[in-house]
């Protein structure tokens, strides 16, 4: 007797052997020395290759693409390798286990460099071995002024008179707070737009936006 089998069990039997395949390319480890066709960029420090396997740019952090920089981040590093063939190297799994941080070559030339050179993104210690090389990097983006350090994301002043505090988003314990003028470390207090810092018109918009004061200003 033949096995009959509906519609919709054979749509999940279907979709389990898709998502089975796709999960399982997730944790495909790349190997060091073999070339690696990328098939999407997804922002400016994160892609896909062939496999369905996601890349994560190690010792940089590209702006989210909400974020001040963040399409030109994206667009320049998909003009740059999508759909052709790069070198991954000091490969390691991330915290969460589901993507590959790399050191990321294109014909030798070292992506993680030239993106944090160019203002793309923002060098973050990882250990690899280019480290002095990608902190000298940063050094001269900073120092010229350059993509993510220009005064469209990186701004001291604020550019609407009316709209004066200054809203940062700690990332080593405080959180989302807010610099009134009047604060007494007002002045060395910069709103990094690359990083989803804000400008606010008023208390009441910092607060609503889920700013509080900073504490060093109490």
């Amino acid at each position: 007797m033949a096995l009959k089998i509906s519609k919709t069990s054979l749509l999940l039997i279907s979709m389990v052997v898709f998502f089975s395949g796709f999960f399982l390319g997730w944790r495909l480890k790349p190997q060091t020395g073999t070339l690696y066709k990328v098939r999407e960029v997804i922002d400016g420090d994160t892609f896909f290759i062939a496999n369905h396997q996601l890349i994560r740019i190690d010792g940089l952090d590209a702006p989210e693409l909400a974020n001040c920089y963040g399409p030109e981040s994206k667009e320049k590093l998909k003009s740059m390798l999508e759909n052709k063939s790069v070198e991954l190297r000091e490969i390691k799994i991330d915290n969460y286990g589901n993507r590959i941080l790399a050191l990321v070559y294109l014909n030798g030339k070292l992506i993680n460099e030239s993106l944090i050179k160019n203002g793309l993104a923002v060098y973050q210690g990882s250990g690899n071995s280019n480290t002095p090389q990608l902190k000298e990097a940063n050094q001269l983006a900073r120092e010229n002024y350059l993509g993510i350090f220009s005064s469209k994301c990186y701004q001291t002043t604020p550019p609407d008179p009316k709209c004066t505090l200054k809203g940062n988003i700690d990332r080593h314990g405080a959180g989302k707070v807010y610099y009134p003028p009047d604060c007494r470390i007002y002045n060395s207090v910069a709103v990094e737009l690359y990083l989803g810092d804000a400008w606010f018109c008023s208390i009441a918009q910092a607060k609503k936006a889920g700013f509080v004061l900073a504490p060093t200003c109490r």
